[in-house]
């Protein structure tokens, strides 16, 4: 079962692998470099409140509002009375919202955004700079500076070609005002000479226009005590009312309260400052009320100019009737009808009142069309409601006027080539051969109930055969009169609805809650401090898993803990303990491994040059001092050293012992030398026949009576071997009881520790542990 679920030494490797993720990775990592990482938090949380110093801030306000609609001309109610009769391309694509949405493209346009910048005195910030930050003011700022409309107009007038923009730069002391003016036209900059002034108000000359320069009246007594005393520097920027309509339009955000609610609308704004943004978002609200009833003054307007050309006309008409009837009632001298007459007369009244009202329907519809057919009223306002006439043309040409009104809105802030004002145009276009059939549907349904009625009254007339000529003309005359009498009495009425709607104006949009400061939303303080605290930890982190992913090779303690779970026994790198005291620790940490009759200590590496022979030498001597009866021999037959560091020169050693079948321990004890250090005694290698691999040297079976031997005869036996990592010479069973693996600094592989770790996993190396040496 347990060789089952031994995993190889591949698969180990790769469950070894640590990740970015590991916990004890990152643990490893920043206990190593704890001095590191506690520089980059600091260093991430100075610039994390730099930027929350220097970052101007955001705060967001928010405006509601109601679009209030007349009933029956919303947009909304156009479109569905529109859907029956434009095509189904157009009646598809029409929706409730279409009102909605062009409302809120003319609260972000540009131009009542520029109305609101011009009543603001936006075009001017003002800034006080201290401690290297500038700050913005607005009404609090001690000097306001005045700028002319007709310098303002120019500026907006030069654009887009030319861009100016003034900058200012107010330095108050004791001795008064210091000014530094720039003036700026696109590109080219022209600084003009600094002006002293001991006291406000004053003017500054520029090529421009004139500046003029005064105290903030609107300043609280502690604030002008404080600006009085104190000196200060003030920035002051203009810019073209338009330009500065560009920048708020870009911040403003409208969008509807929600689904069901589409007409109540949120007017969102981030600013610099709580007031500048509430203010501007009242002030928007304002003009767009404005600019609505204006609108609405226009249209009512020009109905007003319909009806007064209209009643001039009538009334010559009118005054021709009146003379006509004159004139025959002298020339007939008429007084009473006859009785006949009179019978008939009141037996067709109720025909004679409809052939009036018809009379009357059929001038306005005639005056209406009359309008409607001329091109260059195509995309006016047709004047509605302007008398009796109530047929099927009066609802088309409502919808036409409310189709005017949004293409004349929409003009204000787009081009005529945008969509929507293309959307608008071509449903005007096709709503047009739809009232002018409206008429004609309206005038021919008309003519044929007026020739009904007309029937009607001749066959009562035919019954007055005996009435005499000039009663027929009077009463002809008396017809036409009240026809006359009737559109004139319809249009003066007309006239008057026009100027009570003049002086009764309703806004469109209505504010139904106080403009409120939501959040600041620019620094966020707790978001910079806690993305500082993460990008101070990840960033070394990173660098240093990098840093160790890249390199193959070990360098440090923590490579060796990161890289494998075989126990570290000794370092040789810390600069605070010397070697004596190093190998003390190594061996303190070796007698905890060499328990239960263990006495045999292996020192490999991975390769030559790693300093296993020093370590050998140095721990066996670390032994021998402890009074530990100790042996190091030197089963490196490649590189023999060990008599060579301790100065014998033998011509025996553990190679010709190992060339015999059979041995004896008073031929193995032969070949042991004793050193310098009492305790400590030696069993060189020797010389090597060069006809023998040093592999099949140690394979034969003489190394075990050898190793027998010195277990006895010692407590405890040091194996000085060749690099495992290079070659196999060590790899022998029952060899050793502990594997002391040398990992030299900038030198021994990481792959080596991980196929060591496999080693040991497959029982080749007994209970390896790890050096690290320079």
């Amino acid at each position: 079962m347990d060789k089952q679920k031994r995993l190889s030494p591949f698969e180990l490797r790769e469950k070894k692998r640590y990740s970015i993720f590991d916990t004890s990775y990152l643990c490893q990592i920043f206990l190593s470099h704890k001095k590191w990482f506690a520089l980059s938090w600091l260093l991430c949380l100075c610039l994390a409140a730099a930027y929350i110093y220097f970052t101007r801030p955001a705060y967001s306000v928010r405006g509601r509002m109601v679009i209030v609609e007349k009933r029956g001309s919303s947009s909304s109610n156009v479109a569905i009375m529109l859907q029956g009769q434009l095509p189904s391309s157009l009646s598809n694509n029409m929706n409730v919202n279409l009102g909605v949405e062009n409302e809120k493209e003319i609260l972000q346009s540009k131009w009542i955004a520029r109305d609101v910048v011009n009543d603001l005195g936006l075009y001017t910030e003002y800034r006080l700079q201290k401690w290297f930050k500038k700050r913005l003011l607005y009404k609090t700022q001690p000097i306001n500076v005045e700028v002319s409309p007709k310098m303002l107009q120019s500026f907006d007038n030069d654009l887009p070609l030319v861009n100016h923009s003034i900058s200012m730069s107010i330095n108050k002391d004791n001795e008064g005002y210091e000014v530094e003016v720039r003036l700026k036209e696109n590109q080219k900059k022209t600084d003009l000479p600094k002006q002293m002034f001991k006291s406000l108000p004053a003017v500054v000359h520029t090529k421009l226009g004139d500046l003029t320069l005064t105290e903030n009246m609107l300043l609280t007594p502690s604030q002008k005590k404080r600006y009085q005393q104190k000196d200060y520097s003030l920035n002051i920027s203009i810019v073209p009312p338009m330009t500065a309509a560009r920048k708020f339009a870009k911040k403003m955000s409208i969008s509807s309260a929600s689904k069901k609610a589409l007409y109540t609308i949120n007017l969102d704004i981030r600013d610099e400052n709580i007031m500048r943004g509430m203010d501007y978002v009242n002030g928007l609200i304002k003009f767009y009320n404005e600019r609505n009833n204006s609108e609405k003054h226009k249209e009512v307007e020009k109905s007003d100019e319909f009806v007064t050309s209209r009643l001039v006309k009538i009334d010559a008409e009118l005054d021709s009737a009146d003379a006509k009837w004159e004139q025959n009632k002298k020339k007939y001298q008429v007084m009473d009808a006859k009785a006949d007459a009179e019978e008939v007369i009141g037996k067709k009244s109720s025909y004679e009142s409809q052939l009036v009202n018809f009379g009357i329907q059929q001038q306005l519809l005639d005056y209406l069309s009359e309008y409607v057919n001329d091109p260059a009223n195509r995309y006016e306002l047709i004047p509605v409601n302007v008398g009796v006439y109530s047929g099927d043309a009066v609802s088309m040409i409502g919808q036409h006027n409310q189709l005017v009104n949004d293409r004349k809105m929409l003009l204000k802030s787009v081009t005529e080539q945008s969509a929507q004002v293309k959307q608008v145009t071509q449903m005007i276009d096709e709503l047009h051969p739809i009232i002018q059939t409206a008429f004609k549907r309206d005038k021919e349904s008309l003519l044929l109930r007026k020739r009904v009625a007309e029937r009607e009254y001749n066959k009562y007339m035919g019954r007055v055969g005996s009435a005499p000529e000039q009663e027929r003309v009077l009463t002809e005359i008396g017809r036409n009169r009240s026809i006359k009498q009737g559109v004139y009495l319809t249009l003066l009425q007309k006239r008057e609805e026009n100027a009570m709607e003049l002086i009764s104006t309703t806004d469109k949009g209505r504010k139904i809650d106080e403009t409120i400061f939501l959040m600041k939303t620019k620094p966020r303080t707790l978001v910079a401090l806690a993305l500082a605290v993460a990008i101070g930890f990840l960033v070394p982190y990173i660098v240093f898993f990098m840093r160790r992913k890249m390199k193959k090779k070990i360098e440090s303690e923590a490579d060796l803990k990161l890289l494998t779970r075989l126990p570290l026994i000794g370092n040789l790198l810390s600069p605070q303990k010397d070697d004596d005291e190093a190998f003390r620790e190594i061996r303190a940490n070796m007698l905890y491994r060499l328990k239960d009759g263990k006495k045999t200590v292996l020192v490999t590496s991975a390769d030559d040059g790693d300093g296993k022979t020093f370590c050998s030498v140095r721990l066996a001597e670390a032994f021998a001092k402890m009074g530990e009866k100790t042996i190091l021999c030197d089963l490196n037959f490649r590189h023999p050293s060990i008599a060579k560091e301790y100065g014998v020169a033998s011509q025996t050693g553990l190679a010709s012992l190992l060339q015999e079948d059979s041995l004896t321990k008073a031929q193995i004890m032969s070949s042991v030398m004793k050193t310098s250090l009492q305790g400590l005694d030696i069993l060189p290698a020797g010389i090597v026949n060069t006809t023998i691999h040093p592999a099949d040297l140690l394979a034969h079976r003489s190394i075990c009576q050898v190793m027998d031997s010195m277990r006895e005869a010692y407590d405890i036996v040091i194996l000085d071997c060749s690099a495992i990592g290079k070659y196999c010479d060590a790899l022998i069973d029952g060899l050793a009881d502990v594997t002391c693996f040398i990992c030299k600094s900038g030198k021994t592989k990481k792959v080596s520790v991980e196929k060591l770790e496999g080693m040991k996993e497959d029982h080749r190396l007994p209970d390896p542990c790890l050096i690290i040496t320079v």
